[in-house]
């Protein structure tokens, strides 16, 4: 029998699959159902609310990565448990939203929802990573990362044509109903292919091979896990990566609260036209934009290619923010040129920020240490979208985009501080 650990193009082809399901319901999120809700009347404020709810379980991928090391049901395979844990979750709160009808106007449930969505979406993410580093082989791990990074893309950006679409001609409902089918689909992989040979596919079933199942018992202290942590950031490159990463992504917590409801309201953008675009060539660009940004930082650093996408993101977002200020009205060139170019940006960075985190993870704690940056990328963006409602009552949008580039490019001074090589010198004396 085909196992993930035994064909290659089984192991690539499930993890792309899981990649995808990633990225299918957050385009839905983000950028459909936001713009169809912008065309509803949705508020700036509103907006941000519902962006940080769907951020912030993000930021607990510090906290899955010690639970699933921790606990593990080795007769179904280390990881394949909980990968089928969060995404029959994921099933689960689709279901809930269909079963509560149609909660367009009932903002306060509906971000809760997508709280909850994203609690079990996040997990599976940690599970996925976690999955891709026990049965990828070290000649692997680089093309097979960029296609499950490039499947996750396709996902973001068909969620938003395809459920944008979905939402205008037949309703917020019916979107959710087809995602729930997808969702049940997408399961069917982990739930009928085993991690490795000798694995049950569920709990009550025979052992499919006469090959023993690996027994490890990977329980640790927390507390030494949290020791390990402290440790490592309290160098200097770590801590002044994590204080970057944390003012620089900022801006993209407020773009992505306040683009669809402007576009809808002040631009006049129907939602499956805003929907369309982004996930089409929006999402194509952004692809390349990923595989860029690794090759330019494997040949001119992880910091300058990592400064140089959000750099380049944070000046577009101010060019925005003053053309929004001094024009009665915004060209429509630049309005879809913004929709399309800035993710592209913002995935060369985000590409070279994946490469400096791993650079700067060490110690016994180093697969925690990674997640905690991404979790700090995340909890950024929470802060950004909370920052929506009490800017919006003082500054224009146009004011709120030129002083977001200034705070976003104000982490250059920490470039230098950043530099990798003295934690290189300790992951080999190690």
């Amino acid at each position: 029998m085909k196992t993930l650990t035994t064909d290659k193009w089984l192991r690539v082809t499930t993890l792309c699959i899981l990649y995808f399901a990633q990225g299918f319901p957050w385009g839905f999120m983000l950028t459909a159902l936001l713009s169809f809700l912008a065309s509803k009347g949705l508020t700036l404020a509103e907006s941000g609310q519902l962006t940080a709810m769907a951020y912030l379980p993000w930021t607990f991928k510090l906290f899955w990565g010690p639970i699933i090391d921790s606990f593990t049901y080795r007769a179904m395979g280390r990881r394949r448990p909980w990968i089928l844990f969060a995404q029959f979750g994921m099933a689960l709160t689709l279901i809930a939203m269909v079963w509560m009808g149609d909660l367009s106007s009932n903002i306060g449930l509906l971000g809760w929802m997508f709280f909850f969505h994203n609690c079990f979406a996040s997990l599976q993410d940690v599970s996925c990573d976690a999955l891709a580093v026990d049965i990828l082989l070290p000649e692997e791990q680089g093309k097979v990362n960029g296609a499950m990074w490039g499947s996750k893309v396709i996902g973001t950006g068909m969620g938003a044509v395809v459920m944008g679409t979905l939402l205008v001609s037949n309703g917020l409902v019916f979107a959710i109903g087809a995602q729930t089918i997808l969702m049940f689909i997408i399961i069917s992989f982990p739930l009928f292919i085993l991690e490795r040979p000798g694995e049950k596919r569920f709990p009550w079933s025979r052992v499919s091979s006469n090959e023993p199942i690996e027994e490890i018992r990977s329980i640790k202290n927390p507390i030494n896990v949290i020791k390990d942590l402290v440790h490592a950031f309290s160098k200097r490159p770590c801590f002044f990566a994590g204080l970057f990463i944390l003012i620089s992504a900022i801006n993209q917590g407020i773009n992505s609260g306040v683009l669809p409801v402007y576009y809808s309201s002040t631009l006049n953008w129907q939602s499956d036209t805003y929907s369309q675009v982004s996930g089409g060539p929006g999402a194509i660009l952004e692809f390349f934009g990923a595989i860029l940004g690794g090759v330019l930082a494997d040949r001119f650093g992880r910091r300058k290619v990592f400064f140089l996408g959000w750099g380049s993101f944070s000046v577009l977002s101010g060019i925005f923010g003053l053309l929004v200020l001094t024009t009665d009205q915004l060209p429509y060139w630049f309005q879809v040129f913004y929709l399309v170019v800035y993710p592209a940006l913002v995935a060369v960075g985000t590409v070279s920020m994946f490469a400096l985190a791993m650079a700067l993870s060490w110690s016994k704690a180093s697969a925690t240490m990674f997640t905690s940056y991404m979790a700090i990328s995340n909890m950024s963006v929470v802060i950004g979208g909370k920052l929506i409602e009490p800017l919006s009552e003082v500054m224009s949008i146009g004011q709120i985009y030129i002083v977001m580039m200034f705070v976003c490019l104000a982490p250059v001074v920490f470039l230098k501080s950043m530099d990798p090589r003295p934690i290189l010198d300790i992951k080999l004396d190690d």
